[in-house]
């Protein structure tokens, strides 16, 4: 069964999702498939949609566009083992097999791009989320200052970046 392994830029690990269905939709919004939570995600980014044995990425109107291999796609594109999926910050690796022992999304090589240089994060960086006061979701609060309100996308809850740095 096909499988993509999902990170994001900037953030410590990976995550590894099943393609289960014919049809399966990305996005941060709670009732997508794949959920990512990331700004930079749009509620329904892109679907990934089995025709047969064969894949095919769609993006479904999203704000920072959808890209396979480095290239944008208009609408949809086919996808193929180990093809890079970029939405947002956000990359996906697809496989079109069985999940392995494989750690394909961890050595993905993220070099600097038309998004910026890639960072890894030190041992006393402060964190790059906070869980919501209202219903715990996690908020990105990695490019927020201090003091700035933030509205949760779940709960409405009005949310206070806190000062993490000292």
């Amino acid at each position: 069964m096909a499988y993509l392994t999902v990170r994001i830029k900037g953030v410590e690990g990976y995550s590894k999702s099943q393609l289960d269905k014919d049809r399966l939709v990305v996005g941060r919004a709670a009732t997508c498939d794949v959920v990512i939570k990331h700004s930079s995600i749009s509620r329904e980014h892109c679907a990934l949609v089995r025709q047969g044995e064969a894949w095919q990425v769609e993006d479904m109107g999203s704000a920072n566009g959808t890209q396979i291999n480095k290239v944008k796609i208009d609408k949809t594109a086919p996808v193929k083992e180990k093809d890079i999926i970029a939405c947002g910050q956000a990359r996906m690796t697809f496989h079109a097999g069985n999940q392995k022992d494989v750690e394909a999304a961890v050595d993905l090589n993220l070099e600097e791009g038309s998004d910026g240089p890639v960072r890894r994060r030190g041992a006393e960086d402060p964190p790059e989320a906070v869980p919501c006061g209202g219903c715990g979701a996690w908020l990105s609060i990695a490019h927020r200052i201090a003091g700035d309100t933030q509205v949760c996308p779940r709960c409405a809850h009005k949310n206070v970046v806190p000062n993490l740095v000292s």
